[in-house]
Order: C-alpha cells, then sequence, then structure tokens
C-alpha cells in the first residue's frame, strides 16, 4: 500500500510540474532476463533500466538486502563470488557491522557467509590475493584471514592493520602477488597503491600500513568505487554515485586514460573470473537509500550482483 501510494503522489507531482519535483531515473527495464537469488521484499518489481544492458549476462540480487546490508567490495576466486558489506538502517549512517557473504554465481544462492570484527564499519573493498588470504578493506582497516577457513565453523581468524596516512581501503584489488588498495575522492583523483604479498606477510597484527610499504602509487580518476585488472594486464575502475556510473579502462603503467563507459549506478566493487568476464556489485537501491519517502523518484533500483561482456560495452 505505501508503494502504490508513493507512486501515486509522484505521478501528481509530475503531472502537476509541481516546483522541482519530477522523475530522474530511467524507466524500469523490459523483463528479457531472470534475476537469480533472493529478491528483496521493498522495491518495484523491476529493476531500473541500465546503460550498456546488452553487455550484462548475468544477475544475482545482493545478499541480505532484506536486513539492510549494503554490498561495497567484491572479488571472485576459485569460481566463487564474495561481496563485502556493511548493515545501515538510515540513509545517513554510513557505516555498520560488516558482513561477507559467499555466493554460487550459477544459482545465485548464498553459501555461506561471516562477520568481520570491529573497527571494520564500512568493507569498501575486498581482494582475493596470490597469497591465499582474503583481504576485507575498511576505510581505515585492513584485515587479512586465510581464504581456505574463512567459512569454517565459529568464524574465520583475522590479522587487521590500521592503514596510515596517504592509505584510504575505499578499494581493493586482488593480485598475483599481493593487493591494490585506493582511495575514493568525489573531486579529485585518488591514491592507488600496491603492497607485495612479502609486505603484508611481514607486518604483525595490528602493526600501521603505511604508504612508505607501498611497492607501486599512481592516481585513479574522482569518484572511484572499485577496481580491477583484467588477465591482459589492463586496469579497470568503477566509478559512481548512487545516480550514475562509469567504468573506465585505464593503462595499469602510467594510469591513463583509454576508455570510459557508462553503466548501471551505484556500481562499487569489481572483480575479473577466470573466463575474463566482470564481474560487478551495485548499491543504488539499497534498503537503507531507498526504503524511504519519494525514494523511487530520485533514486535507481539496481541493488544486484551482475556480470558483464565487455566485448559488448559501447
Amino acid at each position: 500500500m505505501r508503494r502504490r501510494l508513493l507512486a501515486g503522489v509522484a505521478a501528481v507531482l509530475i503531472a502537476s510540474g509541481a516546483g522541482a519535483w519530477r522523475a530522474i531515473v530511467p524507466a524500469a527495464e523490459s523483463p528479457t532476463m531472470p534475476i537469480a537469488g533472493v529478491a528483496p521484499t521493498y522495491g518495484p518489481a523491476a529493476v531500473t533500466a541500465v546503460p550498456n544492458a546488452a553487455a550484462v549476462t548475468r544477475r544475482i540480487w545482493q545478499p541480505g538486502l532484506d536486513a539492510g546490508y549494503n554490498a561495497q567490495g567484491l572479488t571472485v576466486a576459485g569460481g566463487v563470488l564474495y561481496v563485502a558489506t556493511y548493515r545501515s538502517d538510515s540513509s545517513s549512517v554510513h557505516r555498520g557491522p560488516c558482513r561477507v557473504f559467499r555466493l554460487d554465481p550459477a544459482s545465485g544462492r548464498e553459501t555461506g557467509h561471516f562477520d568481520v570484527p570491529s573497527p571494520c564499519g564500512h568493507a569498501g573493498g575486498m581482494a582475493a590475493g596470490g597469497d591465499g588470504k582474503l583481504y576485507i578493506a575498511d576505510t581505515h582497516t585492513l584485515f587479512a584471514t586465510p581464504l581456505a577457513h574463512a567459512f569454517d565453523p565459529g568464524g574465520p581468524a583475522f590479522r587487521s592493520f590500521p592503514l596510515g596516512p596517504g592509505v584510504v581501503g575505499a578499494l581493493a584489488v586482488s593480485t598475483a602477488d599481493g593487493i591494490w588498495l585506493g582511495a575514493y575522492h568525489p573531486d579529485r583523483p585518488g591514491e592507488f597503491l600496491r603492497f607485495s604479498a612479502a609486505t603484508l606477510a611481514a607486518l604483525k597484527d595490528g602493526e600501521k600500513l603505511t604508504a612508505a610499504l607501498a611497492a607501486t602509487a599512481m592516481t585513479i580518476p574522482d569518484h572511484a568505487q572499485g577496481a580491477a585488472i583484467s588477465p591482459s594486464g589492463q586496469l579497470w575502475v568503477a566509478r559512481s554515485n548512487t545516480r550514475w556510473g562509469t567504468l573506465d579502462r585505464l593503462d595499469l603503467a602510467t594510469g591513463a586514460p583509454r576508455a570510459r563507459y557508462d553503466t548501471a549506478a551505484g556500481i562499487e566493487g569489481i572483480a575479473f573470473d577466470d573466463s575474463g568476464t566482470l564481474w560487478a556489485v551495485s548499491e543504488a537501491g539499497v534498503r537503507h537509500y531507498y526504503d524511504q519517502p519519494f525514494a523511487g523518484l530520485v533514486v535507481p533500483f539496481y541493488p544486484l550482483v551482475f556480470a558483464l561482456d565487455l566485448a559488448r560495452l559501447r
């Protein structure tokens, strides 16, 4: 009933041209591809139409939507999807308990989850390093646990490293020898730092990870929310806010821009699987943003994990 009432109010406002009220969200998509997983109980019946929809080859509902979890980081390892989230029940609150979900990409089914301890409050990035560790990047702290035992009964054992000046865990990238960590800035390029597996292994639990320990440093575009390195060695960066999104292809050696493609609003973490498919997650339409009065007028609804065939981007 509430959704129908809001829709009616929106229709009246739009039809009457009342002030600045007007719908800016694209129309709902035509139902051409099923969405796997568990659909939320809130929101419209169809997700929002997105740019480059022809490149989307697989869609899964984000896990934990009804409970208020907001997906931020994503990685793929051994053909399995891992999604890092934080929980919030208010559009003004952007930190909360962190949880990592494990998903079967074929069925969309959740096959396990674990909670990341305090001080994790915004699990902005996640990476599966070549050292066998799963790294969860909070804005101010990096957490590491052996991936092989992360979902064992009783939960994983973590090592944690506070992030020093110049190091921000807004996003994380998997590599064969360590990880990259990147910073989000809405109005300027972000810092992007590579830390080797040997450096990370040498850190004691609780020891600070500083920019001086980085093996490589470069910059990435403003609004960077996620990044991934393709099997051919290209750097891809997801940029967004809740109303728009792009995928940028950059030169990994220099950071020079090569191409930019429009994609789903709210795109966050991205990661390549072994086949070269790019997986992504969008926070557009998560509950603490969307389940608010009149949210449907201005916030797209696309709270999905989705796969992209990059050859189809236009």
